[in-house]
C-alpha cells in the first residue's frame, strides 16, 4: 500500500493525524464498496460453514489468534504470550504464519525452535519477530497454512499449532478461535473495508469461542467489556494489556528499562496499521516526543528515508530516534546512521491466563 492510499484509508476512518475527511463522493464510493465487500465476506464464511468449500485438518489441535480489524490489536505479541504459556506447560508449539511481506514462496521453516533459518526481507517481519522472541517455538510460514503445518509436523511433531492471524483463514480447521479487539475501539468506525477497518461483519464473531479485549484498562473499558458479553453471550470474554518491557539502543545493543526514555527528546517512526499506538505508549513513558513519521503497515524502508529521519531528528533537536521491535526486524536489525536509535519492545499480558488455558485444554481433548 502506497502512502497516498494508506493516508486515504486512515482519513476514511476519521484518523485526525491523517488529514481532513475525504471528498464526500469518495466516502460514498467507499461505503458502496464496503457493502459489496461485506456480501462477499459473509458468503465466503457461509460456504465454508455449510461444507460447500473444503476445510483441511492438521494432525494436532489448532488454536487461531486473529483479528476482526486490519491490525492494531496486538495480535503478534498475544501470539507470543500464548506460545509462552503453552511452552511453560511443556507443550511443543509450532506457529503458522502467512509470512506477509516475505519474498520466499511456499512452506518455509523460519525456525525449528533452536535455530533461525531466515530473516527479513526473505520472510515477513512479524513471523521473524515471533521466532526471535520465542526460543523453543517453531515458526513456519506459507500462504497455505495447511501445507506449512504439514511441513512442521514432518520436522518436529508439535502437539499444538498456533495459527497467527487466522480468523479469516477458513480453509484450515481450527479447534479454538481467539479474536482480539482493541478495548478503546473494538470495531473502529463500524464500517467494513475499504470504508473502515473491519475485515468481516461483526456478526462473524459468533464463530469465535473467545474474544480478547487488548490494551484493556479498568474501569475505563468496563462498558466495552459488558457490551461484548451482552452481544456474544456464548463467547468467553478475556482482557489483556500490551506493556513496554525494554528499550535497546543502536549501535551497540545496550538494553535498558523503558523508563530510560523519560524526558529524552526523541523523534519516532513506525510502519503500523495504527501508528497512534506507538506515540501513546511513548507519551505514557514520559518521552519528550519532538516528532513522529508514520509509514504504511509493513513498510520496507529505503536508505534515503532513513537518512531523512536522521536529518529530521537533528533539525528538531532530538538526540535519538525510536521505533518498534517489528520495525527493527524490517530494518534487518542493522543501523548505520549517526543518530542513536532506540528500539522499543512490548509484551502482551493476559489478565486471566488460566481461563484461556482451560479453553485450550478442552479443545485439545480427543473427540
Amino acid at each position: 500500500m502506497q502512502p497516498y492510499w494508506h493516508n486515504l484509508f486512515r482519513r476514511l476512518q476519521g484518523a485526525g493525524d491523517a488529514g481532513p475527511p475525504p471528498n464526500p463522493l469518495i466516502t460514498a464510493a467507499a461505503a458502496v464498496c464496503s457493502r459489496l465487500y461485506g456480501l462477499g465476506a459473509g458468503s465466503r464464511r457461509a460456504l465454508y460453514a455449510r461444507g460447500v468449500l473444503r476445510v483441511k485438518r492438521l494432525p494436532a489441535p489448532v488454536v487461531s489468534v486473529g483479528n476482526l480489524t486490519v491490525g492494531g490489536t496486538g495480535k503478534t505479541p498475544m501470539a507470543a504470550c500464548l506460545a509462552r504459556l503453552l511452552m511453560d506447560r511443556g507443550r511443543r508449539v509450532a506457529i503458522l504464519s502467512r509470512g506477509y511481506g516475505g519474498r520466499l514462496q511456499g512452506p518455509t521453516r523460519l525456525s525449528d525452535g533452536e535455530r533461525l533459518y531466515h530473516q527479513p526481507p526473505e520472510v515477513g517481519e512479524e513471523p521473524y519477530w515471533l521466532a526471535r522472541t520465542l526460543p523453543g517455538a517453531a515458526v513456519y510460514t506459507g500462504a497455505c497454512r495447511h501445507a506449512a503445518g504439514l511441513a512442521a509436523w514432518e520436522d518436529i511433531k508439535p502437539d499444538i499449532f498456533l495459527l497467527d492471524d487466522g480468523f479469516q483463514h477458513l480453509q484450515l480447521h481450527r479447534d479454538l478461535d481467539l479474536v482480539l479487539l482493541d478495548a478503546s475501539s473494538p470495531f473502529g468506525n463500524g464500517y467494513l473495508l475499504p470504508r473502515g477497518p473491519l475485515r468481516e461483519p461483526r456478526a462473524a464473531l459468533h464463530a469465535a469461542q473467545a474474544l480478547i479485549l487488548t490494551r484493556f484498562e479498568e474501569p475505563r473499558h468496563k462498558q466495552q467489556h459488558a457490551a461484548l458479553e451482552a452481544e456474544f453471550p456464548a463467547a468467553t470474554i478475556l482482557t489483556a494489556a500490551i506493556v513496554p518491557v525494554q528499550v535497546t539502543a543502536y549501535p551497540g545493543g545496550h538494553t535498558e528499562a523503558p523508563e530510560a526514555l523519560r524526558r529524552r527528546p526523541l523523534v519516532a517512526f513506525a510502519g503500523l496499521a495504527r501508528p497512534e499506538v506507538l506515540t501513546d505508549t511513548l507519551r505514557g513513558l514520559g518521552a519528550d516526543l519532538k516528532g513522529f513519521q508514520a509509514f504504511p503497515d509493513h513498510h520496507a524502508y529505503s536508505r534515503r528515508e532513513l537518512q531523512a529521519l536522521a536529518d529530521g531528528a537533528r533539525s528538531l533537536g532530538a538526540g535519538a530516534l525510536v521505533t518498534t521491535g517489528k520495525d527493527w526486524a524490517r530494518l534487518g536489525e542493522r543501523w548505520d546512521e549517526d543518530v542513536l536509535l532506540w528500539v522499543l519492545e512490548v509484551e502482551a499480558r493476559l489478565q486471566e491466563p488460566e481461563r484461556l488455558l482451560e479453553l485450550i485444554d478442552r479443545c485439545s481433548e480427543p473427540q
